[in-house]
């Protein structure tokens, strides 16, 4: 019932706007989960002497995320790289009073990477051509990989994929897990295209090979968030949401796939 609850809570506060509303929707849901999982990767990663780092990573990310819904890229880099040198400045302080490192000061810069930069992108995507259907077809992918890759590996699983990093994983599961997005993201677009045709319309065999490189990329979406986990020592990033631990372990296997999406309909415009 509190996985149910959950999921309930995911769906309506945050999918179904960011989905079916317009591009400040989304905008918005993001001004709050990303830097909650920026706060949630800071408070298992960072010692709590150097949570200053952290800090100084969750508030470069409103303006981060302001210049990249702008569509200002140049801000955007410029933003992360000003971050980037103020966490350099309050670790060299922090150090002198035996309250940071060098590792600390990396963990905290790779935040803006993972999960920041790379989320960042579903809001380009989602501000671009036919920007509601790749949205939608990312999450019924990613939806799809997940359900697919669980019942197969649950029933049919039988040699492990990554026994060090996630032991439950199977081969078996991810072939489940590239099916159902295959077989979600085709039929997706079939109906969607029907119904209201997109204005770039890509051939089927494009659709076939997004759908299972999706698949694959919320795997290794997933298997990062569970290195992570191992490194330091926790079950989940958090427990904001009820059944499912933290935002951040929500969010795992998303992360890769916008940036994946979007620099490929780039490549294919």
């Amino acid at each position: 019932m509190k996985r149910l609850f959950g999921a309930f809570i995911l769906i309506v506060i945050f999918a179904l706007p960011a989905v079916f509303g317009p591009p400040e929707a989304l905008f918005l849901v993001v001004l709050v989960v990303l830097p909650v999982c920026l706060y949630e990767l800071y408070r298992v990663s960072l010692d709590r002497e150097a949570q200053l780092l952290g800090w100084i990573g969750i508030a470069g990310s409103f303006p981060y995320l302001y210049s990249i819904y702008a569509g200002s890229f140049s801000a955007s880099f410029f933003t992360l790289l000003g971050t980037t040198l103020a966490m350099m400045a309050a670790s060299l302080l922090l150090f002198e009073k035996g309250r940071a490192s060098a590792l600390q000061l990396s963990t905290a810069m790779a935040g803006l990477i993972y999960p920041l930069a790379l989320t960042s992108f579903w809001i380009i995507l989602r501000n671009g051509p036919d920007g509601r259907f790749w949205m939608l077809f990312g999450i019924v992918c990613t939806f799809g990989a997940d359900t697919g890759a669980y019942y197969v590996g649950k029933n049919l699983g039988r040699r492990a994929l990554a026994p060090r990093l996630s032991p439950k994983k199977t081969v078996e599961g991810l072939a489940g897990g590239i099916g159902a997005s295959i077989l979600g993201g085709v039929l997706l677009f079939l109906c969607y295209n029907h119904f209201l045709p997109l204005d770039f319309p890509r051939p089927l065999w494009f659709i076939l090979v997004l759908s299972a490189c999706i698949s694959v990329l919320d795997l290794m979406g997933d298997l990062t968030a569970s290195l992570y986990k191992r490194q330091f020592g926790v079950k989940d990033m958090g427990n904001l949401i009820p059944g499912h631990g933290g935002m951040l372990d929500r969010m795992d296997g998303v992360i890769p796939v916008g940036i994946f999406l979007y620099f490929a309909l780039q490549a294919a415009f």
